[in-house]
């Protein structure tokens, strides 16, 4: 459980530094307040012990030099300012400092600590050359190859990429291990091998399965008993914790399909029991909706094909009708080896513990020869055979491909034009794919080196196919290829044509640059009007959907979405309906609407509408508002409470800034100081005492929370986290509205901000927030371009980012607007 310290000390200096422009500092207008000096309190108050001559504690503080930004000194500043927010320092048998003398000298030596550690890691201002960020390797290497990478990642065994303020695409945080080349090797071995692996048509086939359709050890013998494996039947949602009748492979099938591409496959399918008597509580499904198939891959060497697998994406999913078996046809792409898998998407939560409960409950509605067995196994017979548990009942399964549109494929195309090598066009062929994978014309020199390395394998392998391939591997461990370069054209720091088609294609789709940017650069083309317009182009396309999915992720922390899941128990709708990839969606959804229209950066914050498919219309009580015939499409929904729209009433929020069992007004508050104003706070203190986690969310979290504020240090910070995280209080766990708390004490969701500022709800909050629309904007805009540079923003852009906004003012900072600032900058065209 996460300590107060985690919250208390780290905010204390961040909201000194956030919400001072907002206004909420109620010292503001006292100019002595901040007026605190550090290094006299030091010579005042710990140098008696803390000297040069015998320092205690082996801690000399006398050449203290709160200018320094050397390891030791920011290691002195910390263990300072952790000592007096501690109040364990000075001892008590020395002078005290008095509370104001001690509140300020925390407040200077944090904004020395701050402003030292920007100095330590800054870059001067500039982007540094970079790496790609594994998903940027992973969008390239399909934009490179027109390669489906939707069953294929290889990637697999990269180490994580480290993250700064939850961006992932910081440059000098992208270190390159020796363990990462090897990786790299590998991954350009199977790139390749796996682009040549088809290299002629693949003839079509059909399959066809009915009868012995076995599924799972576990419900293999009831399935015998009841109906002989006569039918593939689904029960439990994909996301089960212990699936039993999740995943629906065919087994007969167990080498997959033989050549990768698209493959028809018709399914002879029922939907069973919607009319089940048994209580929706115990089964945890929605039986007034129609129940939905899916397919996902399984791979047989992947693990077990009735588990969860680490590649399965949804690749179709239909309403199944109830009543008599019906034909569905769907066309999927499927890589070599892999087989269709089939899922009940909206399924059970958790059947596998599910037939003694309901056997106990409704033995009598089965025949009188079974309502007296006992044991689990025997039960399970009896459920499955003579129960009415909801289920998708598959009776047959065709197979058809696969289905080939053109000979050869793009995937071959795209580093042999005509589909056929030829060893006297080598040289060619390499200057092609090298001008494509560098995103830049290689130079004479760089195709000499390739075509000595061809040369080398040549002699060594008498393969010249072989060779070529190798050649391509080579392309792509280079740094040329791996890395993103600013480069510049003269001795200024503008950087390139090429460089800037690059950083405009990363920033706005997280690849490489298309045929129409690429074509512009090559011409030296990209003049402000041109960069505009290809902004525009880039962000209307579903390319910018990377943008969007990496900047949420980034700016929201929805990249940990998930790594604190919710209780399964409380909160089984969330993985039942498979929540967290729509939660994320409408946040997506959201932020594409505002740059799509153009619309105000502050309708994060005023929106009373959102974008949500039936699921979340569940959680959020609206279904009436999304149809059941379009229950996965996701569509505009204003509501009525005004709680919802907007960021601050999303699940996606919601639920990344709880703890998957409770929540807390100290996290919430925290989460919104660092993701939403933009000003994460400093380390904190290891040793002040946690919040006991057994009473979060208790009817005395308020007087909880003020005996945590009995000192002066701890009221500093919470005065000014708990109001923020309060106004939330009305969301439970997972974003759904709640009026009490789960031992029925009522929910408290007012406060008072330091600037005197009182609200009733989460309402009242967003106003106030909207009042400085100004520093949302700018703290919008910087996170926007520092997911744009692959840099840390420094103090000294500030002004510039001022500049980009300052004529977007009276428009209320439209969304789009801000993003074609951000590439007219300075900032984005220099290095």
């Amino acid at each position: 459980m996460m300590k107060a310290a985690n919250w208390l000390y780290r905010t204390a200096a961040a909201l000194l530094v956030c919400l001072t422009p907002w206004g909420f500092d109620c010292h503001a207008a006292d100019p002595e307040k901040h007026a605190a000096d550090p290094e006299k309190f030091v010579r005042t108050f710990c140098l008696d012990c803390h000297h040069a001559d015998d320092p205690s504690g082996d801690r000399d503080f006398q050449s203290l030099d709160l200018s320094s930004t050397d390891a030791d000194t920011l290691i002195s500043l910390q263990e300072i300012i952790d000592q007096l927010t501690l109040g364990a320092m000075p001892p008590e048998d020395a002078e005290q400092p008095s509370t104001q003398q001690r509140g300020e000298v925390i407040d200077a030596l944090t904004t020395a600590l701050r402003d030292a550690r920007q100095k330590q890691q800054s870059t001067g201002g500039q982007t540094v050359l970079r790496r790609m960020t594994r998903r940027e390797y992973l969008a390239t290497v399909a934009d490179l190859f027109a390669m489906d990478l939707s069953m294929f990642d290889p990637t697999d065994h990269f180490p994580q990429d480290q993250t700064v303020e939850n961006l992932d695409n910081i440059g000098d945080a992208l270190v390159t291990s020796g363990y990462l080349l090897e990786q790299y090797l590998d991954a350009a071995d199977q790139i390749v091998e796996k682009v040549f692996r088809q290299r002629e048509r693949p003839t079509e086939q059909q399959w066809h399965f009915t009868g012995d359709f076995r599924q799972q050890p576990e419900l293999d013998p009831a399935h015998k008993d009841a109906f002989d494996f006569r039918y593939l039947c689904l029960y439990d949602s994909p996301l089960a914790d212990k699936p039993e009748g999740a995943y629906g492979p065919l087994e007969a099938f167990h080498d997959g399909v033989p050549a990768d591409g698209t493959y028809q496959i018709r399914v002879l399918a029922q939907a069973l029991h919607r009319d089940t008597p048994y209580d929706e509580k115990h089964l945890r499904i929605d039986l007034s909706e129609n129940f939905r198939m899916g397919i996902r891959p399984g791979d047989p060497e992947a693990g077990s094909l009735h588990n969860i697998q680490p590649l399965q994406p949804l690749l179709a999913e239909q309403v199944i009708e109830d009543g008599e078996p019906q034909w569905y046809t769907f066309q999927v792409p499927l890589d070599r080896g892999f087989m269709p898998r089939f899922t009940f998407e909206n399924g059970l939560e958790g059947v596998r513990s599910l037939h003694n409960k309901l056997f106990r409950l409704y033995s009598d509605t089965l025949p009188e020869r079974v309502q007296d067995v006992k044991g689990i196994f025997l039960c399970r017979k009896a459920m499955l055979r003579y129960g009415k548990v909801p289920q998708i009942r598959i009776h047959e399964v065709h197979v058809r491909g696969p289905i080939v549109q053109q000979w050869p494929s793009d995937r071959i195309r795209t580093v042999l034009p005509d589909g056929q090598f030829d060893p006297d066009r080598v040289r060619e062929l390499v200057q092609r794919f090298a001008d494509r994978a560098y995103r830049r014309p290689a130079t004479s020199g760089e195709v000499d080196r390739l075509m000595a390395v061809y040369q080398a394998r040549l002699d060594a392998t008498e393969d010249a196919f072989s060779a070529f391939k190798d050649t391509l591997k080579v392309m792509l461990c280079s740094p040329s290829f791996l890395y993103l370069d600013p480069g510049c054209e003269t001795d200024s720091d503008q950087i390139s044509q090429h460089a800037l088609a690059s950083r405009l294609s990363y920033f706005l789709t997280g690849s490489m640059p298309d045929a129409a940017l690429r074509r512009l650069a090559d011409q030296g083309d990209l003049d402000r009007d041109a960069l505009v317009a290809q902004t525009r182009r880039l962000l209307a396309s579903d390319a910018s959907q990377a943008m969007i999915s990496g900047f949420t992720d980034a700016w929201l922390n929805l990249r940990a979405l998930g790594g604190m899941p919710p209780d399964r128990n409380s909160f089984w709708r969330y993985y039942a309906l498979n929540l967290q990839p729509d939660m994320k969606r409408e946040t997506q959804l959201f932020l594409r609407h505002l740059i799509d229209d153009d619309r105000p950066v502050t309708e994060w914050l005023t929106g009373d509408y959102s974008f949500i498919n039936r699921d979340l219309a569940k959680l959020y009580d609206v279904t009436d508002q999304v149809p059941v015939e379009d229950a996965n499409e996701f569509r505009k929904v204003t509501f009525t409470d005004n709680r919802r729209g907007g960021l601050l009433g999303q699940a996606s929020v919601l639920t990344v800034s709880a703890n998957g069992i409770e929540t807390s007004p100290v996290i919430r508050g925290v989460w919104m100081l660092e993701n939403v104003l933009g000003t994460p706070p400093p380390p904190p203190p290891d040793d002040v005492p946690a919040i006991d986690p057994d009473v979060r969310g208790a009817k005395s979290i308020r007087d909880l929370l003020q005996k945590h504020r009995s000192t002066s240090a701890c009221n500093e910070c919470h005065r000014k986290i708990d109001p923020l995280g309060f106004a939330l209080e009305c969301f439970d766990p997972i974003g759904a509205v709640r009026q009490r708390y789960d031992n029925r004490a009522e929910i408290d969701t007012s406060g008072k901000l330091p600037s005197g500022q009182s609200f009733q709800d989460v309402v009242g909050l967003k106003e106030l927030l909207v009042q400085r629309q100004s520093f949302f904007a700018r703290s919008f805009a910087e996170s926007m371009t520092a997911y744009a540079l692959g840099r840390r923003i420094e103090t000294a852009d500030r002004g510039e980012i001022d500049a980009l906004l300052e004529p977007l003012a009276d428009q209320g900072y439209p969304v789009r607007s801000i993003i074609e600032q951000i590439v007219l900058s300075d900032l984005f065209q220099r290095r």
